[in-house]
C-alpha cells in the first residue's frame, strides 16, 4: 500500500513542481547557526535553509527571507498574513488554530543542558534540572516560550538569564554569567565552538521533539497544505531530507563521566523557540 502511495506521489511530482506560486513565501530570517545564517561568502545557508529550499523547489516555489522580525512579532505577523511560513514549529508551542496550519513533521529536535568543560569535582550525579535548580545554579536559556516548564521555576527564583541568540548564550557561559546553558543541542555546539568555549553535555533528560512548518491561513488553503505535505513525503522517500540533515550534523558533545560531574551548590531558600 505504501509503495503504491509513493508511486502516485512521484507521478504527481512534475505537475506539482510546474505549478507556479503567485509570489515567494515570506519567512523571517534568523541568525541561528547551523540552521540559518549568512556564511563567509555572504550567502544564506544552513540546515533549515536547505530543507525549506528543497521543499520550495519540489513545489515550484521560491522563498523570500524577511530580516529584522522580532521573535515576539512572528506569530501575530503570521496570523495577519504579513509572514507566510515559520520553520521548526513545535506542536505544543504557541498556536493560532484559526490563523495557521501545521504541516507534517520533517525533522527531529533535541534540547540538552551544557556546562563549561572545567576540571571536575566529585559529587553526586544530578538526575534532572530540578536538582540544579535546588542547588542554586543559574540557568541560561533562550528568550521566549519555555522549552520545559522548569525554566519558569528558575525565573521565579531569580536564577535565569535569558538570551536572544545562541552566540550570546555561549558568550554568557564563557564569561561565567551562568552555570548551565540550556538549548537546542546542535545550535549550542556551533555557538560554543565559535565563541571558543569548550562545553560538556550533561546526561540529563531535557526534551526531544519533532518539528513541522507552520503556515499562514492567509497564504495557504487546505489543498496547498496537502501539496506541502506530499512534497515533504516525496523528499523524505527520495532521501533528500536525510542527506541535508547528514551534511549538517556535527560531532557528539563530550559528556562528563558520571562520577566526575560537578557537585551542586548548597540549596538556596526558597520560562521556547
Amino acid at each position: 500500500m505504501l509503495r503504491r502511495l509513493l508511486f502516485v506521489l512521484f507521478m504527481c511530482a512534475p505537475v506539482l513542481a510546474a505549478a507556479a506560486c503567485a509570489r515567494a513565501w515570506r519567512v523571517p530570517f534568523e541568525d541561528w547557526q547551523p540552521y540559518s545564517f549568512i556564511d563567509a561568502n555572504g550567502l544564506h545557508t544552513g540546515l533549515e535553509t536547505e530543507m525549506l529550499a528543497a521543499v520550495a523547489r519540489e513545489m515550484g516555489c521560491t522563498v523570500e527571507y524577511i530580516p529584522g522580525v522580532p521573535r515576539n512579532r512572528r506569530l501575530p505577523m503570521l496570523a495577519a498574513g504579513e509572514l507566510d511560513l515559520l520553520v521548526a514549529a513545535s506542536y505544543d508551542g504557541l498556536d493560532l488554530p484559526d490563523a495557521s496550519w501545521f504541516t507534517r513533521t520533517y525533522r527531529n529536535e533535541e534540547f540538552s543542558a551544557f556546562m563549561r568543560a572545567e576540571p571536575a569535582r566529585p559529587g553526586p550525579v544530578p538526575q534532572g534540572l530540578a536538582e540544579l535548580l535546588d542547588g542554586g545554579m543559574r540557568l541560561l536559556a533562550h528568550r521566549g516560550p519555555s522549552v520545559v516548564p522548569i525554566v519558569d521555576e528558575f525565573a521565579k527564583r531569580g536564577q535565569l538569564t535569558s538570551f536572544e541568540d545562541y552566540a550570546k548564550g555561549a558568550q554568557l557561559l564563557k564569561l561565567k554569567r551562568g552555570d548551565v546553558l540550556l538549548g537546542e543541542r546542535l545550535a549550542v555546539l556551533f555557538a560554543a565552538r565559535a565563541a571558543g568555549v569548550e562545553v560538556t553535555e550533561l546526561a540529563l533528560p531535557v526534551r526531544r521533539d519533532v518539528v513541522a512548518y507552520k503556515l499562514s491561513r492567509k497564504r495557504f488553503d487546505e489543498a496547498e497544505v496537502v501539496r506541502f505535505n506530499e512534497s515533504i513525503l516525496r523528499l523524505d522517500a527520495q532521501g533528500e531530507l536525510r542527506r541535508i540533515r547528514d551534511r549538517w550534523l556535527g560531532p557528539p558533545a563530550r559528556q562528563r563521566p558520571a562520577a566526575a560531574r560537578p557537585k551542586a551548590a548548597p540549596a538556596a531558600s526558597a520560562p521556547r523557540r
